[in-house]
């Protein structure tokens, strides 16, 4: 039910983090991501080798770059795993707490979510000097193999939109949005989804703003790939401009783009806040045993040594 946020950073936004995107993103941030999948030990404990599989089925690596890869991977996770996993448990922890204790205000809601956004971009700050030096070793058929790659995913994904663009009624954004909440707190009452209706039938579908942003970050991605490959900085220069693609990705230049990815999120948070706080005490209990759940897993995974060396 805390839905995806369409950026990371200072205005307050975002969910917990479900999606897995690391291959399309060429982000090593990524593990946060792949942490939070349904298998949340599972995925994370093999994160190190689904991210070097993922680069390498987007960069067709050589053999060099892949063992650089292996390295600088398993070492940002034993980072992680010792120096962020326990704050992510006090995190949800402490917003179980809250979501059981009282009201939730659309702020509240904001505030979270820019809390997850923010432990994010640490870890990209973290793995920024690992991609410039991988950034530095690529070819330019290895850009050029990344970029057919993502233009690939983006042209299927823009196929299932086309497929539904015009054809998409109040009554399926109503079902697919309450599909996702109730994964959160169990089924909606009749009251609850009128509150999902009214909140959607008073905005645009949120699809048309996705499609043009993943583009958009994949073309932003690339250029800074190829600049990289093409004019051979040094490391301080390539992670200045990697550096400034992420904080494109976080605080957007374009004024009436960056208008209009808030207007979407202040409107999703108001009505995630009314979802919370009309839920009955069992939809609480669920919602809270997630959290814990979460945590749980956050706290077991950060105990243990990851055993991969």
């Amino acid at each position: 039910m805390f839905q995806r946020s369409h950026a990371t950073a200072r205005p307050p936004t975002v969910r917990i983090p479900l999606a897995r995107r690391a291959a399309q993103t060429l982000a090593l941030a990524a593990v946060l991501l792949l942490a939070a999948c349904s298998s949340i030990k599972l995925g994370y404990n093999n994160a190190d080798t689904l991210l070097v599989y993922s680069l390498d089925s987007y960069l067709d690596l050589d053999e060099t770059q892949e063992k650089l890869v292996k390295d600088r991977v398993r070492e940002l996770l034993r980072w992680h795993r010792s120096t962020q996993l326990q704050a992510y448990a006090r995190f949800l922890d402490d917003t179980e707490r809250k979501v059981g204790n009282g009201s939730v205000t659309a702020d509240d809601v904001l505030a979270f979510q820019q809390a997850m956004n923010e432990k994010m971009l640490k870890i990209g700050e973290q793995a920024a000097p690992e991609l410039v030096r991988l950034a530095l070793t690529l070819q330019p058929a290895q850009v050029d193999h990344f970029a057919d790659k993502l233009a690939k995913d983006s042209s299927k994904a823009r196929r299932e939109f086309m497929k539904i663009a015009g054809k998409e009624t109040l009554d399926d954004r109503v079902e697919a949005y309450a599909e996702r909440t109730e994964s959160w707190f169990g089924s909606l009452s009749k009251e609850q989804l009128g509150l999902v209706r009214a909140s959607l039938s008073a905005r645009p579908s949120g699809q048309q703003l996705w499609m043009e942003e993943r583009e958009r970050r994949q073309r932003d991605l690339v250029a800074v790939l190829r600049r990289i490959v093409d004019e051979k900085p040094t490391e301080l220069i390539a992670a200045h401009w990697l550096r400034e693609y992420f904080g494109e990705l976080a605080w957007p230049a374009d004024e009436a783009r960056r208008a209009r990815l808030q207007e979407n999120r202040r409107n999703n948070a108001l009505l995630i806040a009314q979802l919370i706080n009309s839920a009955t005490p069992a939809q609480k209990a669920t919602l809270s045993k997630k959290l814990r759940g979460y945590a749980q897993d956050f706290t077991t995974l950060a105990s243990s040594s990851g055993g991969r060396g």
